[in-house]
């Protein structure tokens, strides 16, 4: 559906649980979630079904996959789309590890950003992210989000407790940043 150099977003399918399941209950990958608890079956083949009936007009998501080996590493979308008010929450992981600090999750952010400036016509897009995971915290910084906030002491991560740092990004921002580029 949405096609970069690196990564193409496609969406969800059935047939992705089984690669869910294996992303979503790994305990280093859910750390930057705020997941604590392994995710039942179950539990994820109502989450795909919900996507295509009761969510799909508050959420879209994608799975990302490698161009070169089409296969997916991760997923990336908007939760909460507020259509009124033209704003929603951006949310991407990267389930297969090998593939994190490669360039794969900031190309698929930049896609999907344009996608919700463009063809949603969105006119912010609020993210958020834990203060010990610097990778997304980069990435963020990197496309354009500027922060905002922070939720101080407000998740317990591996024995202690962590700020939730909040971002924002503005149309107008988007289409400054994309004169520039």
């Amino acid at each position: 559906m949405l096609k970069g150099k690196k990564v193409f977003l496609r969406p969800v399918r059935k047939s992705d649980l089984s690669v869910f399941l294996q992303w979503f209950n790994d305990l280093e990958v859910i750390q930057y979630l705020g997941s604590i608890r392994p995710i039942a079956e179950i539990e994820e083949e109502k989450w795909i079904e919900e996507l295509g009936t009761t969510r799909k007009e508050s959420d879209i998501v994608f799975v990302i996959e490698a161009v070169n080996s089409k296969k997916p590493i991760g997923t990336c979308g908007f939760h909460h789309i507020d259509y009124k008010n033209q704003n929603a929450d951006f949310g991407i992981a990267i389930g297969e590890k090998k593939y994190w600090n490669k360039g794969y999750g900031t190309e698929a952010a930049k896609l999907m950003i344009d996608y919700g400036f463009t063809q949603l016509n969105l006119n912010r897009i609020s993210s958020a992210v834990f203060d010990f995971n610097e990778r997304s915290i980069r990435l963020h910084k990197r496309i354009g989000f500027r922060e905002e906030g922070r939720r101080r002491k407000y998740v317990f991560v591996n024995g202690q407790f962590h700020d939730k740092i909040l971002f924002g990004f503005l149309r107008e921002e988007w289409k400054e940043r994309r004169k520039i580029s």
